[in-house]
This record gives C-alpha cells, sequence and structure tokens, in this order.
C-alpha cells in the first residue's frame, strides 16, 4: 500500500462526509469515512473487483438520479437542499458510490509512467465537490475542517502519485501557511459574497434585474441588464389568449416611486372539486380561449392573462396575497403547472377613489401637459395617451433628474423603461378623470410553434388597464415600439429554441400519458430494475474479457511511452525485433543497452500467456534514466 493510496483514501473520505453533512446526514458521513477506509483492504486482495467502466459508471449515474427522485425528499430532514434538489443529490450519491468504487479497484500506475488516470480521476472529483457543494449552515467545526481536508488531500496526492514520498520535504516548507488557513475562513466567507456577484456581473449572460416582482419602484437610473433564463412555457390549447400574464394590479403611487396595492388582500376564490384537482373561479362569461402554463420558476406565483375567468390547479391551493399575487401551494415534488380559460373583460362595478388618486408630486404643469391628452371620452383619452407616449423613445440605460424624476421624464420627453411608460399612462388618465391601474408581469413575445411559446426573464413588463363607462377594463400598453428591437438583443438562439420545443413537446406527450402518482412510480422502479439488470449483465461480461482487454491496454500504453520517449518513428508493421535491428547508432552505449533491454523484456511478456508490464515498465524506466544520462 502506497502512501499516495492512503491519501487519496483520505480526500475521499473528507469530501463525501463533506457532501452527506451538507445534506444534514452525519451517520452516512461517519460510515463514509470508514467505507473509505476499507477500500484501502479490499485493494490488498489478489484478485481485485472489476474498476467501473464508463458505461457502468452511466448505469449508476442514472440509477442515482431516479432513486434521488423517488425517495430522497422524505429521507433528508427538512430544510436540508437535498430535498430541494431531490434529483441532483441523487446524482451526487452516486458520484459517492463511483468515487468508493474506484478507490478499492483502482490499479497502481505503471512502472516508469508519469500519469496515474485513476488517482487523478479520484483527485479532481474530490475537488469538485469541495467547491461545487455548500456547507451546512450553521457551520460547525467539523464542517469547516471537511472541505480544507479534502482539497489538501486531493492537491497532495497526485503529487505523492507521481514524486513519492520526496514531495513532502516541499510540503513541509507550505506548513506555516496552512497553519494560517484557519485565520483566513472568516476573510474568505467575507469575501465570497461580492466575489461571485462580480463574476456573475463579468458574465455574458448575467441574471437581470426585470425578472418579475410583486411591487415595482422607479429607479432614476436604469443600466439594467435583461436575463435570458426562461421563466414558463406556455402552449395555446383554444382560441387565442391575450398575449400578456398578469402578475398583479398595482394602485398607490408613493413619494418613494413605489407602487403598492391597497394594503388588502385579493378576493376570496371560489373553488370546485374536478376530476383531475381544483377549479378556481376569477369571473364569470363564456370562455373564449384556453392556455396551460407549465412554470420554470423557483417560487409559487401564479400569472393569468387578462380576462381569465377559471384556473385550474393540481395537488395545490390557490389564493392572493398582500401583494395581490396570486400564489399556490403546490404539494412536494408536484410540477408548477396551471389550466387557464377565459375571453373579454366582463363589467365590473365602477373603480373607486385609489384608481383616480394621483401621487404627492403632482404638480400643476404635470396637470397642464396631461390635460393637453383629453378626449371626449375614456376612449379617445386613452387612445390620445397611448399616442403621445409611444412616439418616444424606450431605453434601458438613461439617467433622470433625481430630485424630481418624474416629471423630468413626462415632461422633457426622455427615454425610459416599460416601468416609466406605464406609469406615465395610469397618471396621465388618472388626471382626466379616467380610472386606471397598473399591472405588472409579462409579455408573451417568444414563439416555439404555432401553439407553444416561451417566456423569459427578459419578458417582465409592466402596462395598465383603464376602465370605461360600462364597467369594463382595457388593457394599454404604452411602451414605445423598439421596445421589440431591445428585447431581440437578449432572446435566445435557434439552438436553444429547438432544445425548448423540444422540452415543451416531451412535455406535453407525457402529461396525454395522463399516469397516475402510481402509475409513474410504477414505470420509475421497472426502469430501476432494468438498469440493475443492465448493470450485472454488463459487469459480468466485463469480467470475462475485461483483464485479457486490460492487459491489452497496458500493453499498448507501455509502447507508446517507449516511443515518446526515445523519439522513434512509428512503424505498425514492425514488431519489437526490427526496432531491436535499426536502433540509432548515434546514441550512447548505455542507452542503446538500456533500449535493447526494454524491447527483449517487451517481446518475451507482451504475448505471453501470463505476461504482465512490470518487467518491462521498470526497463522503460531505466532507459529514461539513461536518456537523462545521456
Amino acid at each position: 500500500m502506497r502512501l499516495a493510496d492512503v491519501v487519496l483514501s483520505v480526500a475521499v473520505a473528507a469530501a463525501g462526509a463533506h457532501v452527506l453533512c451538507s445534506m444534514q446526514l452525519p451517520t452516512a458521513a461517519v460510515v463514509m469515512g470508514v467505507l473509505s477506509a476499507l477500500a484501502l483492504l479490499v485493494r490488498l486482495q489478489p484478485r481485485l473487483p472489476l474498476a467501473p467502466t464508463p458505461g457502468l459508471a452511466f448505469i449508476v449515474f442514472v440509477s442515482g438520479g431516479l432513486l434521488g427522485y423517488l425517495g430522497l425528499a422524505d429521507l433528508v430532514p427538512a430544510g436540508s437542499w437535498a430535498g430541494d434538489f431531490a434529483v441532483f443529490a441523487g446524482l451526487c450519491l452516486a458520484g459517492l458510490v463511483l468515487m468508493l468504487w474506484l478507490l478499492a479497484t483502482r490499479l497502481p500506475p505503471l512502472a516508469g509512467s508519469a500519469g496515474d488516470n485513476g488517482g487523478d480521476i479520484l483527485a479532481a472529483s474530490t475537488l469538485a465537490l469541495v467547491l461545487l457543494i455548500p456547507r451546512n449552515v450553521p457551520a460547525d467545526g467539523l464542517t469547516l475542517t471537511l472541505p480544507w481536508l479534502g482539497a489538501g488531500a486531493g492537491f497532495l496526492a497526485p503529487a505523492l502519485s507521481r514524486l513519492g514520498v520526496r514531495v513532502l520535504p516541499r510540503i513541509l516548507i507550505l506548513l506555516p501557511a496552512l497553519m494560517l488557513l484557519p485565520l483566513t475562513e472568516p476573510a474568505l466567507q467575507a469575501a465570497q459574497r461580492p466575489l461571485i456577484g462580480a463574476l456573475i456581473s463579468a458574465m455574458p449572460n448575467p441574471r437581470g434585474e426585470t425578472a418579475f416582482s410583486p411591487l415595482a419602484q422607479l429607479r432614476p437610473d436604469g443600466f439594467l441588464r435583461p436575463a435570458r433564463r426562461p421563466v414558463m412555457r406556455l402552449a395555446v390549447t383554444g382560441g387565442t389568449p391575450p398575449q400578456y400574464l398578469v402578475g398583479n394590479r398595482l394602485l398607490t403611487l408613493g413619494a418613494g416611486l413605489e407602487w403598492k396595492t391597497d394594503g388588502a388582500s385579493g378576493p376570496e376564490l371560489l373553488s370546485v372539486a374536478t376530476e383531475s384537482g381544483r377549479r378556481y373561479r376569477l369571473g364569470s362569461g363564456p370562455n373564449t380561449w384556453s392556455l396551460a402554463v407549465h412554470s420554470l420558476r423557483r417560487d409559487d406565483l401564479v400569472f393569468v392573462p387578462p380576462g381569465t375567468r377559471q384556473v385550474d390547479m393540481v395537488d395545490s391551493s390557490l389564493a392572493y396575497d398582500r401583494t395581490g399575487v396570486l400564489r399556490a401551494q403546490f404539494a412536494d415534488r408536484a410540477a408548477r403547472r396551471w389550466q387557464l380559460a377565459g375571453g373579454t373583460s366582463a363589467s365590473e362595478s365602477r373603480a373607486g377613489a385609489a384608481a383616480l388618486a394621483l401621487p404627492a408630486f403632482w404638480d400643476a404643469e404635470l396637470q397642464a401637459a396631461a390635460g393637453q391628452l383629453a378626449g371626449a371620452d375614456a376612449t379617445q383619452t386613452a387612445a390620445r395617451v397611448a399616442g403621445e407616449l409611444r412616439g418616444r423613445q424606450y431605453s434601458l440605460r438613461f439617467a433622470l433628474n433625481r430630485d424630481a424624476p418624474f416629471k423630468d421624464f413626462f415632461l422633457k420627453r426622455k427615454p425610459a423603461h416599460c416601468f416609466w411608460y406605464a406609469t406615465a399612462s395610469v397618471l396621465a388618465l388618472r388626471a382626466n378623470g379616467v380610472p386606471s391601474r397598473l399591472v405588472t408581469g409579462y409579455l408573451v413575445t417568444e414563439p416555439l410553434s404555432e401553439s407553444l411559446w416561451l417566456v423569459r426573464e427578459r419578458d417582465a413588463h409592466a402596462w395598465s388597464e383603464w376602465q370605461d363607462e360600462a364597467g369594463r377594463w382595457h388593457t394599454l400598453d404604452a411602451t414605445p415600439p423598439d421596445y421589440d428591437l431591445v428585447l431581440a438583443d437578449f432572446g435566445g438562439g435557434e439552438l436553444e429554441r429547438a432544445w425548448q420545443r423540444l422540452l415543451a413537446n416531451l412535455d406535453l406527450w407525457w402529461r396525454a400519458i395522463q399516469l397516475t402518482d402510481g402509475q409513474v412510480q410504477g414505470v420509475l422502479l421497472a426502469g430501476l430494475a432494468v438498469l440493475a439488470g443492465l448493470f450485472v449483465r454488463e459487469y459480468r461480461r466485463l469480467r470475462r474479457t475485461g483483464p485479457r482487454a486490460l492487459r491489452g491496454r497496458e500493453w499498448a500504453r507501455l509502447w507508446r511511452q517507449f516511443l515518446r520517449a526515445s523519439g522513434l518513428p512509428e512503424r505498425p508493421q514492425w514488431t519489437a525485433g526490427d526496432y531491436l535491428e535499426h536502433l540509432p547508432t548515434s546514441w550512447s552505449p548505455t542507452r542503446h543497452a538500456a533500449a535493447r533491454h526494454f524491447l527483449e523484456m517487451y517481446s518475451a511478456g507482451r504475448f505471453a500467456p501470463d505476461g504482465t508490464v512490470a518487467g518491462a515498465g521498470a526497463a522503460l524506466k531505466q532507459f529514461r534514466r539513461r536518456r537523462l544520462s545521456a
């Protein structure tokens, strides 16, 4: 047993315990350490098990993901990240199994070889787990120590594998710096957040600042960066729904330029039981369109087009929150989906005083400018307001007077983004006696096919609604037309749209099968059984043919190393004897003798029934030394 093997065992044990502690599974972390030690004992056996191959590793990873989806969320404690990301956690656990397997079956590097593929894979995997998996919070002494231990052992093992114990004196030189690592931990934690923020900002497509939020605050400085991250996929199942998805409707603009609701939660929703879940009523009247929404967001917000009359939910409840947003209480592991149906807006009672209220900064100058847009009735006034604002310029990069930003924007016709134009349309309508409100949500602009649409974070939008004399609410989007050009700069490519189209079609096909939860569990268990059968079959096949094929690969690798070290040309038709006859006469006698010794050892062992590369590997190492001395 070499020192490098012991260090690798420590690295695997520390990285595995770090992952399991982050999942809040301390008992499993102790088991990981014990198994890492036992893996070294397995290496002492005369006949090692078969090492993992790419095919076997793929089966293990797929099985780990399925097992994570099936039951990991029920096994980990509440609050563990493994419950929210069960599939990824299952893949991590599968990776730990493969690391233990490789640690127990890793062949020692060839004599004279400068590489150690199995050890390098283990060291790289250790470092990846240490860097990618978050620590358990709150952190204790063990949680802080394991990542450092795993990273240190992962760096040290490859050096020991290549240089042996000679590397230890050099490592001792770094011992004072290593002793200071606990002191640097608080500094690293303090710098982590700004450093990650700076890295994200430097990326070509960072997470933008235009995603939907329940409350909309007008900032006098723009410089926003929309993101392309998909947030919803829509499937039109009937009619033509509106292009807008409402998040909430806001009535009051405060002194801090922040739009708010009226402070009360939304109306209580009436619901009835259906075969697939519950149906919630948002209005009355005939339905002329229907739409299926699959949310890719990690929250519980529900978005609906204007005129929505019913929302169908499966395994979830629906209600308005204090900000006027529809929120669903989705069941564990339930997909964030809802089915919508609606039509044109129905008549409602006359809006209250809040829909006509103007902010405190509204003065005579603003009133005079808005009064010039008045029409003969509400419809004409809305048309004139829309025409005036749409004739301006849209921009995400702007700067307004901080003391009076709205006046600077409205009176001087300066460019801004959709929230400013929506605010201006609402206030101009109210100044002329037309009830209005600001609406925030998403604008649907990116088709995947005739009936499929994709919504991204960059599609977060604001517009206004106004009420006519009959009590009907109408959508008014006063954003200038060049808004579409700005969106195009943050759109996805054809390859990404093709991928999203494939995902949407697969999702629709899977939903059309209409399997129950029990049937889905049965399908997944059957898949696991098939994977287990494939694993056993492939392992037995490789066990029969593996040793012979493995010896062939070892000899081929040894021969390539000799050709690289000697500089001799590669001639596939030559045998080792041919190379022996054509050794360069310019070589020194000692180098010539070392090459002859290697070729004789290679010829004697390459095709022998029980030939091993040990003797030829030692001869190759001697040949390399002769090259250095020459």
